[in-house]
């Protein structure tokens, strides 16, 4: 990297204290975008989807994505459908196993009492009508009026020591999944009653009323299972710990049946219809699901109403590429989408995915994070959502301290704090992993809450959303896909300027790592970062672009490899999708039918803030990398480990027909 290139880029750095217009898009078109974007009308579409219990296949799915379809035609958007794939458990497509519709009629728990020697019902304490979040998903029908049997957390053999529970009911501290197989399959339990908590974070168990979403296998140990909170659980507990009995009735009318995964989709013609920037989110979850995920259904509405409009209206032009929004269930459907329409995936120059945009800091304790691609997929696509969300942070950091700004981008009904995004990396956790991953290597955005106390729960309410914070997180991915709609060849001096200011920062990011790694480590750490650059670089060519000059050289100074080590693998066409869906595991399917043992890598931990080892090594493989190559890569973008393991899993796919030898 040359004196120059560092120069611009440092002043790109400095140019957000100065300038006030946003990256790329322009004010005009800025200005267009936030007057008419709305959080307040996103989160009365939130309100809508929250009232149906949005389950793979299910009939309430199925209304929430008539609302969708329903104001996508009213807002005059094209080719509005609904896409439907078979889904019958017996349908696969590419690495996922189509799972089928689950839907409940009836579910009831109740407390039982003895009046006049007889048990009658007493107090209901859990109810399909009134919370359907109550209910585990995939529960099937069954009855009990039994008493209740303490088994701790329910998924080791030694919970049960001492323990009858054949035709009772069983109360567990873990995932009704996790729990079946030995409560039910092996121990004759007639039903599970869980009181597992939410997912962990730092308010992790601090509100014992909330109830979790459950869930059990859709393949194996059919059962029902009701979900409680912690406090009903542990006054039970206390009251069995005194050597009381506590009896409960059941009863479930549920089931699985052959159906379909819908996928409510649109587009705004852009003047090249082969090539699409893709706005992405996932419609399923429990009711109320308002922040996971109705907040970013209703985001890629709102961004569609928006831009939809101003075209229309001519306040903005047609863009050049065309646009699609797509409300699929989550991995799984997306998985089914790319495989059964393989254009989609072949369309998309990027993807614009949004899970949990609006949760209120100061209620749910999320921070919006905008991110992009996984390491292996080095693209400038990331760059541009990462370079908005910097500006956004920016002007309303600076309409917070002293009430002014260019762009405060302030919602009437909304608050008025900062923003204060993190920008910057990849996480795992949503579709975008399925765009991203070696199958189609579709570049992403990611914009999404994290963490949220109430995520999965039956608080996780409109309420407790925030008009302003959907405005600023719906800006983000509008501006920055309007921008990828409209790149041409005059917008790169600007772009590449904006690139290289990432770049700074990335190697920044680099040298206090490597001020902490060993030697060895700190030159895979260099090489990386300058193979990275040039990758990036080079993505400009995706849209038909060209580059004044390709920042860094790929260095290549590492001692040869040999052996396991030196092997070099190419991803057969088939199957395609990421080893791991949503309900189904094709890695762990097919592990199990060829008798092989799971490799030590998938076991090994991954940063939080990084890809899972697994995901990573795979879409590492690109018929050019050596295993030692892959090796060094995961060490610099996940965390060392050891060759062997590497090695062995590459082996394991090789072995399942998902890889061979170059």
């Amino acid at each position: 990297m040359n004196r120059s290139m560092i120069l611009a880029g440092l002043a790109l750095i400095a140019a957000p204290a100065l300038a006030q217009d946003p990256p790329l898009i322009g004010r005009d078109a800025a200005s267009a975008l936030a007057s008419e974007i709305s959080g307040t009308s996103a989160i009365r579409t939130v309100q809508s989807l929250s009232l149906h219990h949005r389950m793979r296949g299910s009939q309430p799915y199925a209304a929430a994505a008539e609302v969708i379809r329903g104001r996508l035609a009213a807002y005059g958007l094209a080719d509005v459908d609904v896409i439907a794939l078979p889904a019958d458990g017996v349908v696969v497509y590419g690495t996922q196993r189509s799972r089928p519709a689950w839907n409940a009629r009836f579910a009831e728990l109740w407390e039982r009492k003895r009046v006049n020697s007889q048990w009658a019902d007493s107090e209901r304490i859990a109810s399909w009508d009134e919370q359907p979040i109550t209910l585990a998903e995939d529960s099937v029908s069954g009855t009990a009026d039994s008493d209740l049997v303490d088994v701790g957390a329910g998924s080791k053999d030694s919970d049960y020591a001492g323990k009858s529970v054949r035709g009772k009911l069983v109360l567990a501290s873990d995932q009704a999944d996790a729990v079946a197989p030995l409560a039910v399959t092996k121990y004759g339990a007639a039903g599970i009653v869980s009181w597992a908590r939410n997912q962990k974070q730092a308010w992790w168990g601090e509100d014992e009323s909330l109830i979790r979403w459950g869930h059990l296998d859709t393949w194996k140990d059919p059962t029902f299972a009701f979900m409680v909170s912690p406090a009903r659980a542990h006054a039970w507990q206390d009251r069995l710990a005194k050597g009381e009995t506590v009896r409960l009735r059941a009863r479930v009318e549920a089931g699985r049946t052959a159906g379909q995964y819908l996928i409510p989709t649109a587009v705004i013609p852009g003047r090249d219809r082969t090539h699409e920037i893709v706005y992405s989110c996932h419609l399923d979850h429990p009711s109320p699901g308002a922040n996971d995920n109705a907040s970013g259904c209703a985001g890629i509405l709102e961004i569609a109403r928006t831009l939809n409009r101003l075209v229309a209206d001519k306040r903005l032009p047609q863009p050049q590429r065309t646009i699609r929004f797509i409300w699929p269930c989550e991995v799984e459907c997306t998985i089914s989408l790319l495989n059964a329409r393989p254009e989609f995936a072949s369309r998309a120059l990027a993807t614009i995915h949004l899970d949990m945009i609006g949760g209120d800091t100061e209620k749910t304790k999320s921070i919006l994070r905008v991110e992009g691609a996984p390491p292996s997929l080095p693209s400038f696509v990331a760059d541009v959502g990462v370079a908005m969300a910097r500006w956004v942070n920016q002007q309303s950091l600076e309409y917070a301290d002293t009430g002014e700004a260019d762009w405060p981008l302030v919602d009437p009904q909304g608050d008025k704090r900062a923003l204060q995004a993190k920008v910057g990396g990849f996480t795992d956790g949503s579709d975008h992993r399925v765009w991203a991953e070696g199958s189609w290597r579709v570049p992403v955005i990611y914009v999404a809450d994290w963490p949220d106390r109430y995520i999965h729960t039956q608080r996780d309410v409109p309420a407790n959303l925030d008009a302003t914070k959907m405005k600023r997180a719906m800006f983000i991915a509008a501006a920055a896909g309007w921008t990828l709609a409209n790149l041409d060849q005059a917008a790169v001096s600007e772009l590449e300027l904006m690139l290289r200011s990432e770049m700074l920062e990335r190697r920044a990011a680099r040298l206090r790592r490597s001020a902490r790694a060993d030697l060895d480590l700190a030159r895979l750490m260099a090489a990386h970062a300058d193979r990275y650059d040039a990758a990036e670089a080079a993505s400009l060519g995706r849209f038909g672009l060209t580059g004044t000059a390709v920042p860094g050289a790929p260095s290549a100074d590492s001692a040869p490899s040999t052996g396991r080590a030196a092997v070099v693998y190419r991803r057969k066409p088939e199957p395609k999708g990421p080893m791991d869906g949503f309900g189904y595991s094709w890695f762990d399917d097919h592990l199990k039918r060829a008798g092989l043992v799971r490799p030590a890598l998938l076991d090994r931990p991954s940063p939080p803030d990084g890809p899972a080892f697994g995901y990573e090594a795979l879409n590492l493989v690109d018929g050019l990398r050596t295993v030692q190559d892959i090796s060094d890569e995961l060490a610099v973008t996940v965390a060392p480990a050891p060759v062997a393991e590497v090695a062995d899993y590459l082996a394991t796919l090789e072995k399942l027909g998902v890889l061979e030898r170059e």
